[in-house]
């Protein structure tokens, strides 16, 4: 009977001090994109948020229409100052994925074949961290508010929890798209 309820009480301190890190991750991240991207809203911890949950599967329905769209983007940026966003930066809070921003291509750093072939290698069914997104945001929304009150904003939030019920990925809010401008693709942090 000791035995028993010694594991069992070793099983809910694993599970609250995995909760406490996931929290102190949460914030982490939060605090780095309010001073990385002082001019990000909520929206834009939804999608990097979203994008470690899911991984680049919601952008990939086929190859060909991939490397035709990174190839048309890239096209898009090359008079473009790509410097407002690190080369490469985590997503989210678990860090399973990565944005590889295109100036590693401007660069010479990548070719755009092997950010294609990246890109690929990260779009899978399997890529999903659980099944309950919305649950997750609504974590992450609550610890975003503490670090950040202004990212306050009812519509958004109403819009962001309806998206996440339905696993819906978002863009990138205007002013993070006017200020930073962002083009990169999700690949797999291994």
């Amino acid at each position: 009977m000791k035995t028993k309820l010694f594991l069992f009480l070793i099983g809910i301190m694993a599970v609250l001090t995995s909760c406490n890190n996931e929290d102190r991750a949460i914030r982490q991240m939060c605090q780095y994109i309010h001073t990385q991207y002082p001019l990000a809203t909520l929206q834009d911890i939804y999608k990097t948020c979203y994008q470690d949950f899911f991984g680049a599967e919601h952008l990939m329905n086929d190859t060909a229409a991939a490397r035709y769209y990174i190839n048309y983007e890239l096209e898009q940026c090359k008079n473009s100052d790509l410097s407002l966003m690190p080369k490469r930066e985590p997503t989210g809070f678990r860090h399973r994925f990565v944005r590889i921003n295109f100036s590693n291509i401007v660069d010479g750093e990548l070719t755009e074949e092997q950010l294609v072939m990246m890109f690929i290698g990260a779009a899978g069914k399997n890529n999903a961290y659980s099944n309950d997104w919305a649950s997750e945001w609504q974590q992450i929304e609550k610890i975003a508010l503490k670090v950040n009150p202004d990212w306050a904003d009812a519509e958004l939030q109403s819009e962001l929890l309806e998206a996440a019920k339905g696993n819906y990925a978002v863009r990138h809010s205007d002013a993070f798209r006017n200020n930073y401008n962002p083009h990169y693709r999700i690949v797999r942090n291994d």
